[in-house]
Order: C-alpha cells, then sequence, then structure tokens
C-alpha cells in the first residue's frame, strides 16, 4: 500500500489542524517509510524532517480571501498531472481531511478512471451535499469520536464497515511526571496556591471555548485557588482579562500567549487541576473532540471537564464532568478533584487509558484498517 497524504495548508504557523497533520504524518512515516509521502501548499524548512514531503511552495498572499482560496485553485489544476505522473494504481490510497481536496480526487478519478482510492478523515460534518458525495465515494472513512461516526451514519446512510474511530492524538514519553512544585519553580508560578490550569487555544474558528465559565466559577471558589490559562492570542488575553476584572477575579487569573510544547507540559504539570470548560453549543456537542484531552490524561492531573458526549467517550470513568456553561458546577467539581483521594485513581485510570490513544496508535490503527479492508 502507497498511502499519499494530501493537504493544502501552509505550515506557517502552528493551529491545531496543523499540528495534527504534522504529528500524524510522522507516525505515517515512522510506520509505511519509502510508501508514505505527503503533499503540502508551503512549509518552513525545519518541518516533515524525516519524512517525503511534495512541498508546492504556495505563497501566502496578503488577503484572508485569496490566502484560503487559491492553494485550492491550485490544487485543482496540479492534481490531474500529479496522479497521472505517479501512475496510480489500486494500491495507491489517497488520505485528507480537506472536503474540496477529496472531492477533487472523487472527481477526477470518474473522469480519468483512476484506480486509487480514498480515505477521508472526517473531523466534522460539513452540512452540504459533499457530505454525502464524500462519505459514498470513500473507500475508507475515519472519524475522531463514536458520536461522529454515529451522526455520519445517520446523515449519510454510510455502510458502518466502511468507518473506523481514531482515538488518539499524544506522545506520553513527553510527559515526565515532575512535581508541581518544581514545575512551578521554573515557570515562576506560585507554590501556595491551587492552580486550575487551562492550556489550549483561547479560541476555535472565533467559537468562544468556555474560559468566560471558568473566570466566573472563581467567584464561587476559595481565594487559595487561582486560575492559570495559556495559549491566547494578545487580542483574546486583553478580551479575557476585561472579563475577570468585571468579575471581580484579575488578580487571581494568569494569562499567557502561546508556548512551545515543553512549556505546554510544564504548565499542565504545575496545575492541580486541568480544566475542559466547552460550552453546550453544536460544534462542541457534535464534532469539536478536543485533543488537549489526551494531553491533560498524559500529564497525570486531575480533569475537569464539561459533560459533552464527546468528551464523555474517553473521560466518563476518569475524569469530573460538570453541567456545561454553569460555572456553579464547575466550582463544585474543581472542589471534588482537588486533593481527593478518588482523584487520584482517576487519574491512573487516565494515564493507562492514554497508551492506547498515542500518535502511533492512530496511525497504526488507520493503516491497518485500511489493509485489512484491501488486503494490500
Amino acid at each position: 500500500m502507497k498511502l499519499i497524504h494530501l493537504t493544502a495548508k501552509k505550515f506557517q504557523s502552528l493551529s491545531a489542524d496543523n499540528i495534527y497533520i504534522l504529528n500524524l504524518a510522522e507516525n505515517f512515516n515512522n510506520l509505511l517509510g519509502k510508501d508514505y509521502s505527503i503533499v503540502v501548499a508551503s512549509k518552513l524548512s525545519e518541518q516533515f524532517k524525516d519524512t517525503a514531503v511534495i512541498n508546492l511552495r504556495l505563497k501566502t498572499w496578503e488577503t484572508v480571501f485569496l490566502n484560503f482560496w487559491l492553494p485550492y485553485v491550485f490544487y485543482f489544476f496540479w492534481l490531474p498531472f500529479f496522479i497521472f505522473k505517479i501512475k496510480s494504481t489500486s494500491d495507491v490510497v489517497f488520505f485528507s481531511n480537506e472536503s474540496y481536496l477529496l472531492s477533487y480526487l472523487i472527481r477526477f478519478r470518474k473522469i480519468f478512471k483512476f484506480k486509487y482510492k480514498i480515505c477521508s478523515d472526517w473531523h466534522m460534518l460539513y452540512n452540504n451535499w459533499r457530505d454525502n458525495y464524500i462519505a459514498f465515494n470513500s473507500e475508507f472513512l475515519v472519524t475522531t469520536s463514536v458520536k461522529l461516526k454515529n451522526l455520519l451514519v445517520e446523515k449519510t446512510e454510510t455502510n458502518l464497515g466502511k468507518i473506523l474511530v481514531a482515538y488518539g492524538g499524544v506522545d506520553p514519553d513527553n510527559y515526565k511526571n515532575i512535581d508541581k512544585n518544581e514545575a512551578r519553580k521554573i515557570l515562576n508560578l506560585p507554590t501556595d496556591k491551587d492552580i486550575i490550569g487551562y492550556i489550549g487555544f483561547f479560541k476555535t474558528m472565533h467559537m468562544e471555548k468556555g474560559i468566560n465559565t471558568m473566570i466566573e466559577s472563581l467567584k464561587s471558589l476559595s481565594e487559595n485557588e487561582i486560575m492559570v490559562f495559556i495559549g491566547g492570542k494578545d487580542e483574546e488575553i486583553k478580551e479575557y482579562k476585561k472579563i475577570a476584572k468585571e468579575n471581580g477575579v484579575l488578580e487571581r487569573c494568569i494569562f499567557e500567549g502561546r508556548k512551545d510544547f515543553k512549556e505546554v507540559v510544564l504548565y499542565e504539570q504545575a496545575s492541580d487541576v486541568l480544566v475542559i470548560p466547552y460550552p453546550d453549543k453544536p460544534h462542541f456537542r457534535l464534532y469539536g473532540f478536543p485533543m488537549k484531552v489526551y494531553e491533560y490524561m498524559a500529564s497525570q492531573r486531575p480533569i475537569v471537564y464539561s459533560k459533552l458526549e464527546l468528551a464523555e467517550e474517553v473521560l466518563s470513568d476518569c475524569g469530573y464532568g460538570f453541567i456545561p456553561d454553569d460555572p456553579k458546577d464547575l466550582a463544585e467539581k474543581i472542589k471534588e478533584a482537588i486533593g481527593a483521594k478518588e482523584a487520584d485513581e482517576k487519574v491512573k485510570i487516565a494515564y493507562e487509558k492514554v497508551k492506547n490513544y498515542t500518535w502511533q496508535k492512530k496511525a497504526e490503527n488507520i493503516v491497518a484498517f485500511i489493509k485489512s479492508k484491501t488486503n494490500v
């Protein structure tokens, strides 16, 4: 089997999507070697170091509109020539999570009678004609959750046997279980307070991720509890500082921008409790499986999370679920998690589970699934 990973992403900055692709590519490459390659719109020189990359070196344009559309226009004309060049056969599988590229692959296969197969990687439904078009014409479908798999079957009537649920997205070897006070000293955080941490992007697709609920919950917690928020843009930090000030808790909040991965791990392990505060909105209820679930599990710290079906699939037996958008219930669950003997047991369960949710396991499961269906 030859796996060709197709993306029109430009790896000039590390969005959640880019981090996902980089890690999955590394592990596909480790498994498949010369039988794996990835096509990208552009990348920095140090990225994908040991992986066969077809770098199209597309420029970043001035306007957001052009920056989004021009790569897809280019791919529309470039892809047929690329497929002819590689002499696509039935043992070639294209893998992508981008609906436009998947649609192109399907259309070109019909027009030019190409023989390759398609594995579509689903992170959400598009809620348009492409849902049925891509699902029907994909030999293999991968989803990030059972919830999304069920939605996909319900909407497109796809055969269940074509769909794999592939959890995962962390390398536990990056998480040495250091003492929280040691981590705090390195980060210059107070050692005499209980720290409730949120580590990750502050917004996704311009949507609020529940940080305001965390801030408001501080009013129901003791003065000994503070919150640390890591991963915001400057304008987002300014926005949430204003909310914290309006709630009278600004002095108990620490806001920081995006950090490199080593610092992210330190902030997670400097915390007494880690929170996933997602609101009860369609994206988070139906599609938005948080990658930080796996990082939090690997950090060996208690997890408090919005009790939405997606997170429940993994955290129901090893975290503390609170009513979404309810700051008082969030505060109660934080109190339960801090210093409780039960919390230690939940942490152990989470850490054992996450050993099966690594990037390596995710890549292995996808490759094994494709091979089991094709005997290639």
